[in-house]
């Protein structure tokens, strides 16, 4: 009698294969957007941290020099500071010259970067995860002595001062003649700069209603190209990056430093103060009526976007993130505000002496 063998298992058949196959896309789209959320969650939460870290240096600086840091001059105002004049790098002998962000390195343990400043170091508390890149400007620090081979290149941050708070030291005046101009070319003396010295205690409005500082809008395609100039928008035309690195200062170059910017804070934007449409013609706390060129235009700037590709980010907050954008408030505290949020709710959240608080 022959012994029967034990039938071999025949292998999958196509069908059974394509089934696994699909199976297991299925659960792998499942899985996806939750992988994604939980990525988008810690991002948020580093974010977080990172504004409350800042908000605490902001508080310490004020405590070592009895005011909030300004964004500093145009070109540091090198001529005060003595050789090496034009095209000096950031250096502590003209810290009141350099941006907001250079004055309160020292309080975020990186008092070496700031005593010997350099383009090639990033500043992990001053990027947001979400975005990702190197942190540092694409165009790199060239040594030619001018003005124009420092501002443009180094660490980046995504995080702009609130400039009807921090202000600069080239915020708008009124001269004899009654024209406008700013501070530092009546001469070389600092104490005839037209500079923001406020303290947290002057906020009148509260300093849990007042941002300090939040994260800036920028468009989807700087993200891999980090720094001043433009990029070039999906219609081939370009825009304006707003994305001036931490080496910048003042007002015309560093728009990337601060969002909320009014008539207070730069000059070209100021006239009169004869405004009295809310918002239009003039911002409450501000001393000047917006200059009749930008009236209309400006209050729109102050909203909260996603960023997005082609975004004009000009004067704008926003963030990676689906939820909104995260701003450190002048108390310390941090909080989200969704996006789409528009200027009747951001204006009032900018200014730190506008009394809306008691107007609403």
């Amino acid at each position: 009698m022959a012994l029967s063998l034990p039938r071999r298992r025949s292998a999958f058949t196509l069908i059974e294969l394509l089934v696994v196959i699909a199976i297991i896309a299925i659960l792998i789209g499942l899985l996806l957007p939750a992988v994604q959320k939980v990525r988008e969650a810690a991002a948020r939460m580093q974010s977080t941290n990172n504004l409350k870290q800042i908000a605490l240096a902001v508080h310490s600086y004020q405590d070592s020099n009895n005011r909030l840091p300004n964004n500093g001059t145009d070109q540091y105002s090198c001529w005060v500071w003595g050789p090496p004049w034009n095209g000096a790098p950031p250096r502590a002998q003209m810290a009141e010259g350099c941006s907001w962000v250079y004055k309160i390195l020292p309080y975020l343990e990186q008092g070496n970067l700031y005593n010997n400043w350099n383009f090639t170091t990033p500043i992990k508390t001053f990027l947001d995860p979400g975005r990702g890149g190197t942190g540092l400007a694409v165009d790199p620090y060239v040594n030619n002595g001018t003005w124009d081979g420092i501002w443009k290149a180094g660490a980046v941050t995504d995080y702009a001062g609130n400039a009807m708070l921090l202000g600069s030291a080239m915020n708008t005046t009124r001269t004899s003649s009654g024209a406008y101009d700013v501070g530092p070319w009546a001469g070389s003396n600092t104490g005839q700069w037209s500079k923001y010295g406020r303290g947290l205690h002057q906020i009148q409005d509260g300093t849990s209603n007042t941002v300090l500082v939040g994260i800036k809008a920028l468009a989807t395609q700087v993200y891999s190209a980090r720094g001043a100039g433009d990029f070039t928008m999906s219609n081939g035309s370009t825009r304006a990056k707003n994305d001036e690195p931490i080496a910048a200062a003042g007002i015309w170059v560093g728009f990337g430093l601060l969002r909320g910017q009014g008539p207070d804070t730069v000059n070209w934007m100021a006239g009169d103060n004869a405004g009295t449409t809310l918002y239009t013609d003039y911002f409450p706390g501000d001393s000047y009526k917006i200059n009749t060129a930008h009236t209309g235009w400006l209050r729109f700037t102050f909203e909260v976007r996603r960023d997005e590709r082609d975004l004009d980010s000009y004067n704008r907050w926003g963030s990676p993130y689906s939820g909104g954008g995260l701003f450190g408030m002048a108390d310390g505290s941090v909080r989200s505000i969704a996006h789409g949020t528009n200027y009747t709710i951001m204006i009032p959240l900018m200014t730190p002496n506008g009394g809306e608080v008691n107007l609403q």
